[in-house]
């Protein structure tokens, strides 16, 4: 059954993209894989050769002292095969040497000492008894050590050369094997040990393969976090996909922070994301299994193992069913391994559907790949608060250059037009001057907010970067003070000149210095500013000193304790702490001073 979008359901499908291949049952091998898995296979054979090289040392001496406790099994004279054992013993001795010896990134003579070990033992087993001889133990020796080499292929091909070795030299007939009194008998049960022996090792090699192929795949490719506020649902199922080699992958979660269920299906590279109402599917699982690891075998009749820890698993019995039927049928789900993860309040549940074989293993693996994909949402949740953290301080500083600009400028522009009132008496001349006087406020007031505006929109930076020189930024905005306000404001530097700032800084100091200046002129009737920036010990020192009532305070007041009691002019306040700066407001004779000090760029 086929979700489609209605009212009470929307979905958007996403097409694979190149950067983002399919990864299914049939896919090729990349080359990066390939070459991982070559690296992995070289590192344990290196391990490898140094077991079986004290292993052939091992049986080389057992070989020399059961030939000399043992010597009616000779029937050559002994004085060979001994000469041959001890030569076998001195070349174990010398191959351990080289093996132990060669850095473990290097493995050389790996198939040169393999066949050496196979035309021991046939050499021995020839000279001595054949199938019964007493040196059959090189045989298995040696199948083993093909297995640990080249897992089932060695295994293969190796047990077929011990087979045929063992009938060659065997020289009986069917008819031989069933005289109790021969010793065939031996013969046979060799050959069967041979051959079970071999049969199970290819088994336990293809085994290690796949398992290895399956962790390399795990941890060779990382998820990718995508860019923004999506949640990464197709790096999860991709990644998913790639590592069990399966043709669907579905996942499911929800947020506490949002009122839906989401759904994603990966289909052949094909992505869909559903999204729907908390009910959608009542509860995924039994209650019992909210939690739960799950091996499942067949949905729709309830076949499925659960997971209770430490890998043992146990068959659910339960008449309820313990997967949602809704769930199965709406995404026709059969054979799965299912699993379940938690981030915060977001719950969610990866079904990785039909399997190529479904195995105990498969839960561990996914297990793993539930914690990686939890990885990525912990990630995406991050961002998303990161995000919206950062959202709520930009509005902020928005409003605070509003306030502290426009609104600010609005508020100057209002007193000039109510003091035209009192030019009533006035010639036509001097209300044509002031009234050019507030035109030209209000067409630069225009064009900064026009800047802002361009700076708001994408690929606009409020935080300018660059370098200004402050002198003639801070006279600019003294002489629209004084038009502004109709106030006499003075204006000084130390050094006298020469400080060049960030674009950013520069603009931080010129709404600073407004701010000020309208805060005591509207609340303070101040009619004298004077404005005084120097350079102090690796900081900026913004002092502005107003001629008005000043704002109660009988003594200084530090940015401690402005920011403790919430006193003070809030915005002058807040600047100052985003630049890492200190705001200090005191009474000084008849002046009002605040002091705004912020460090140095480096």
């Amino acid at each position: 059954m086929k979700l489609e979008p209605s009212n009470r359901f929307s979905a958007r499908r996403v097409s694979p993209t190149a950067a983002a291949p399919p990864h299914g049952a049939g896919a090729p091998m990349d080359l990066d894989q390939a070459s991982g898995r070559k690296v992995w296979t070289n590192t344990f054979r290196a391990r490898s050769d140094k077991v079986i090289a004290v292993g052939r040392i091992l049986l080389a001496l057992g070989s020399v002292w059961i030939a000399w406790l043992d010597s009616v099994h000779v029937p050559l004279p002994p004085e060979p095969i001994y000469f041959l054992l001890i030569g076998h013993l001195f070349y174990a001795i010398a191959a351990a040497f080289l093996v132990w010896r060669t850095e473990i990134s290097r493995v050389r003579g790996t198939l040169v000492r393999h066949i050496i070990d196979v035309a021991a033992f046939a050499i021995f087993m020839s000279m001595t008894d054949g199938p019964a001889s007493p040196f059959f133990m090189l045989m298995p020796f040696t199948l083993l050590s093909a297995t640990l080499h080249w897992r089932w292929r060695g295994a293969l091909y190796t047990g077929l050369v011990c087979l045929a070795a063992l009938l060659y030299l065997g020289y009986f007939d069917a008819g031989d094997m069933l005289d109790p009194d021969a010793d065939t008998t031996t013969n046979a049960s060799r050959i069967l040990f041979i051959f079970v022996a071999a049969a199970l090792l290819v088994w336990l090699g293809a085994h290690q393969e796949a398992v290895r192929a399956e962790l390399l795949r795990l941890v060779q490719r990382t998820p990718s976090q995508p860019r923004g506020r999506e949640w990464p649902a197709r790096a999860a199922l991709d990644y998913a996909a790639h590592v069990m080699l399966v043709p669907r992958a579905l996942l499911l979660w929800t947020d506490a922070e949002e009122p839906w269920t989401y759904a994603a299906l990966w289909n052949e590279g094909e992505l869909e994301v559903m999204q729907m109402p908390p009910d959608a599917f009542g509860t995924w699982t039994d209650e019992k299994l909210l939690r739960s690891s799950l091996l499942v075998t067949e949905a729709a009749r309830g076949r499925v193992l659960v997971h209770i820890g430490e890998g043992r698993f146990h068959q659910w019995s339960d008449p309820d069913p313990p997967i949602s039927p809704a769930l199965v049928e709406a995404f026709n789900i059969n054979a799965a391994v299912s699993t379940f993860f938690q981030v915060d309040d977001l719950q969610a549940r990866l079904f990785v559907l039909e399997p190529p074989a479904l195995t105990l293993d498969d839960v561990a693996i996914a297990e793993i790949i539930a914690d990686r994909i939890k990885a990525l949402f912990e990630q995406a949740i991050l961002v998303r608060r990161l995000s919206d953290e950062a959202a709520v301080d930009e509005r902020i500083r928005i409003g605070r250059d509003l306030h502290d600009g426009v609104l600010q400028a609005l508020a100057g522009t209002a007193l000039q037009l109510q003091s035209l009132r009192k030019l009533k008496d006035a010639g036509p001349d001097v209300l044509a001057e002031r009234l050019e006087a507030i035109q030209a406020m209000l067409l630069e007031e225009q064009r900064e907010l026009r800047g802002f505006i361009r700076a708001l929109e994408p690929g606009g930076n409020l935080q300018a970067t660059g370098e200004m020189q402050l002198e003639r930024q801070l006279e600019a905005v003294a002489a629209r003070l004084r038009q502004q306000w109709q106030i006499d404001v003075s204006i000084a530097f130390d050094p006298p000149s020469g400080i060049d700032l960030p674009l950013a800084l520069t603009y931080e100091l010129a709404r600073m210095t407004s701010e000020a200046t309208a805060n005591a002129v509207r609340h303070g009737g101040a009619q004298k500013v004077r404005i005084t920036l120097s350079i102090d010990n690796g900081s900026i020192v913004l002092t502005i000193d107003d001629d008005g009532v000043g704002f109660g305070y009988g003594e200084r007041l530090d940015h401690a304790e402005l920011e403790r009691e919430k006193i003070g002019p809030r915005s002058l306040r807040e600047r100052a702490a985003a630049r890492g700066g200190k705001l200090a407001i005191e009474r000084i004779a008849e002046w009002t001073r605040v002091v705004v000090m912020l460090p140095m760029p480096q």
